[in-house]
This record gives structure tokens, C-alpha cells and sequence, in this order.
């Protein structure tokens, strides 16, 4: 368990659910928040994935809709999801971590989800794309798609 300059720790249970995701490939998205007492980083919610591996892009990324809706209006989040999408050379899937900071979250929850990214971020091996967001408009799935084509 790794802890955070802030001394909130990375559940087990958070390693275990996003080994699922990443390896079993049997949960469609997670979000993660904060324990009542700070504590500790939890799931605090998982997507079901129910699309056939063989469905179009678009079919697969439904879920991303369902996750920006488990993003709470007035408080912190974090959340992993795999999204798909079609080059050139053919389909391809990148996992997003997203850092969740609504304005309109207090002072103090933001500075608590700042300063325990990086121990969440370490704790879940192998992603490489991360956002951060504070409004939906943060999570237009159309532009961070074609912002990571360009970038290719």
C-alpha cells in the first residue's frame, strides 16, 4: 500500500477492481473517491460492461456517458475507463485516468484530490493518458478522441 504526502491511502480493493478491469476486462469503467473519514482512496462506483468485443468503437464508448454521469456536480472523483477508437492502421483501445475537481467543489476536497493523484496513479499500473477535468465540457469524448489521433 502506498501512502500519499497527504496520508491517505490506496484501498486494496482499488487495486483489485482495476486488475479486473484492466486484466478480466469485466468491469466497463471505474470511480474512485474518498472514504467517509479521508482515509483511504475506495470505489465508490463500476460500469458493467456488456458490449461484445467485436462491437464498433462507438457501441463500446456508450459507457463513457454513464460515467461522466457518475461524476458528482459539487465533489472530487477519479475515474478509469478504456476507450476505443479507429485509425488508419485499424482499432485501437488507450485506458484514461480522469481526475474529477468540479469548481464548484470546496477548497479543501480539491487540494485532498490533488495531493493523492499521484499515490493513486501510482498505485494503477499502466495507464498513460490522464485528464483533468472540472466542468463536463472537460469530457467531450468527440475531442479527446481526435485530440489523441493528432497526437499519434
Amino acid at each position: 500500500m502506498s501512502g500519499s504526502a497527504s496520508g491517505v491511502k490506496v484501498d486494496n480493493s482499488v487495486i483489485e477492481k482495476y486488475h479486473d478491469f484492466k486484466i478480466k476486462k469485466n468491469i466497463g469503467y471505474l470511480v474512485f473517491g474518498f472514504s467517509d473519514d479521508i482515509s483511504k482512496i475506495v470505489v465508490l462506483n463500476e460500469g458493467t460492461t456488456k458490449v461484445p468485443q467485436n462491437a464498433p468503437s462507438a457501441e463500446k464508448n456508450k459507457k463513457w456517458e454513464l460515467m461522466v454521469e457518475d461524476l458528482p456536480e459539487n465533489d472530487v472523483r477519479y475515474a478509469v475507463i478504456d476507450i476505443f477508437y479507429e485509425t488508419s492502421e485499424g482499432s485501437r483501445t488507450e485506458i484514461y485516468f480522469i481526475s474529477w475537481a468540479p469548481d464548484t467543489a470546496t477548497i479543501k476536497r480539491k487540494m485532498l484530490i490533488a495531493s493523492s493523484k499521484d499515490a493513486l496513479k501510482n498505485a494503477l499500473q499502466g495507464i498513460r493518458n490522464h485528464i483533468q477535468a472540472t466542468c463536463k465540457a472537460d469530457l467531450d469524448l468527440t475531442a479527446i478522441i481526435s485530440d489523441k489521433i493528432k497526437s499519434k
